[in-house]
């Protein structure tokens, strides 16, 4: 029964490490560390209940998300508090069996750890002691100290972020000479640049991009990986992990005169509740397709379009600012399109790719639209963020948001205008982090706060940093995460 109990308490340790996000070389040691406090610490039962179970609980509760994910960061925090019901069942429904499955085999041999399980040492007070230390050094202390950590970061982006709604931008607007009439910006969700033909994926996945009179920026990183992290990074001044919400392209817009418009069919909670959300409550005015209840329906990102012809129809004798934020490319894929246009066996990757195409379609419209009213126009594109495959099997693909490769940063910036003639590839790193500069420049406003400077004139940088986690990182010291290149059958 010893041998059992000791084979049954190594393969808790181990499901424990997995399931908080910790793989790799770390991952024998702290699963070490767990399996040898797990076996001093069940010496005295009330210590596996006061100690080990409300831990070992959450960690069971977190499994998922650590399998598929990683260990807790600011970004998966953000996305916990701030994803709605709907998403989070879709999450759910994307997990795939085998994990649903380790996490049952986690939850039994957990219970039978907690009930059944109870070494006998000599030494009662050395033995508890020892397990202390060890799980001090093991895979759950890591996964609190993340938890920790990571919440406390959030907790400061937000309360920035909420206390910028009741202040006033203190934008020193020194010239506004807007050069368009009309401007849009398009947000798109978790494309990696790497996947369209525009830049050169071999399946045509965006037609429209690849061909059109544009700019793309081959070079272009976000500041973060996921979503509530990036593009209050992007959106608005900050240089990291600090942030001045209040100064976003919205209040920089009002205060160049020109008119705000912020059409999302991203999920909205509620004014203050999430990082997107609070910058577009800046806006003069702002329409949410979504709610963020329950009931919320799957809308169609091709609903955004009847909205945007209002908004281009409103008089107004200054330039417009129309923002649309699309879903796009956000997991579950076939949930996001009316229909699978590549029919490859790898389903997953089908339907991440027919997002593309989408998308293409949409700002495809947008563009029409814009020409339609014989105005001069400018269009920006750029994607929040990129995803990464965490499938093992060649052939199949899982892409969910990540922060350890390349292609988790690596995104498209496009920019389509009135007087824009011909289809130019810029070969230039650009960090997210100066989209601000580029905004201003674009819509032709210069301040006391930020340099204003096109994609052309952006600093050179040799090693541009972005947040991984909880922390700045090196771009370059980033893996490589190649794309699945799959040709239609």
């Amino acid at each position: 029964m010893k041998r059992l109990n000791v084979v049954i308490t190594l393969l808790l340790s181990l499901l424990l490490t997995i399931g908080v996000g910790y793989n790799g070389n770390e991952m024998i040691v702290v699963s070490g560390c767990l399996f040898l406090a797990l076996i001093f610490l069940s010496s005295k039962r009330w210590l596996k209940w006061l100690v080990i179970f409300p831990i070992g609980f959450v960690a069971v509760l977190y499994f998922q998300s650590g399998y598929i994910y990683g260990h807790p960061n600011i970004g998966i925090i953000a996305s916990l508090v701030e994803t709605t019901k709907r998403e989070s069942i879709e999450f759910l429904l994307a997990v795939p069996i085998k994990v649903w499955l380790l996490n049952a085999i986690l939850l039994i041999v957990f219970g039978y750890y907690l009930i059944r399980i109870e070494f006998v040492f000599k030494w009662h007070k050395s033995t508890v002691l020892l397990g202390g230390v060890c799980l001090y050094f093991s895979s759950l202390s890591l996964f609190v100290n993340h938890i920790y950590i990571s919440t406390e970061h959030y907790i400061v982006q937000m309360n920035a972020i909420r206390s910028s709604i009741h202040q006033a931008a203190n934008w020193t607007v020194l010239s506004a000479k807007p050069k368009y009439k009309n401007y849009v910006l398009i947000i798109g969700e978790s494309m990696r640049k790497d996947y369209m033909s525009a830049y050169g994926y071999p399946i045509n996945t965006t037609p429209f991009l690849a061909q059109t009179p544009a700019i793309l920026v081959n070079g272009y990183l976000s500041t973060a990986s996921h979503t509530a992290v990036s593009l209050p990074r992007t959106l608005g001044i900050s240089n990291g992990l600090d942030l001045h919400p209040v100064n976003n392209i919205i209040t920089l817009a009002n205060a160049a005169k020109m008119k705000t418009i912020w059409l999302s069919n991203q999920g909205f909670i509620g004014k203050y509740d999430t990082a997107v959300s609070v910058i577009a409550m800046h806006a003069a005015e702002k329409q949410f397709l979504k709610k963020g209840n329950f009931l919320t329906n799957n809308t169609s990102d091709y609903a955004l379009l009847p909205l945007f012809k209002q908004a281009l129809a409103q008089p107004y004798n200054g330039s417009k600012l129309i923002v649309l934020h699309i879903m796009g490319s956000h997991e579950n894929f076939c949930d996001r399109i009316k229909k699978d246009i590549y029919g490859l066996k790898d389903k997953d990757l089908s339907c991440y790719l027919s997002t593309y195409n989408q998308t293409d379609n949409i700002i495809k419209a947008v563009v029409n639209d814009l020409k339609s009213t014989q105005e001069s126009y400018s269009l920006f594109y750029f994607s929040d963020h990129g995803l990464d495959n965490v499938s093992t099997v060649k052939g199949q693909t899982q892409l969910v948001h990540g922060d350890l490769y390349k292609q988790n940063y690596e995104v498209p910036l496009i920019e389509i205008a009135s007087d824009i003639k011909q289809h130019t590839m810029l070969n230039k790193k650009i960090s997210a982090f100066d989209f601000m500069s580029i905004f201003s420049n674009w819509i032709g406003v210069k301040t006391t706060q930020l340099p204003a400077f096109s994609v052309y004139q952006a600093p050179r940088v040799n090693n541009i940093h972005v947040l991984s986690g909880n922390k700045m990182v090196p771009f370059n010291s980033l893996k490589n995460d190649p794309d699945e290149i799959i040709k239609p059958h």
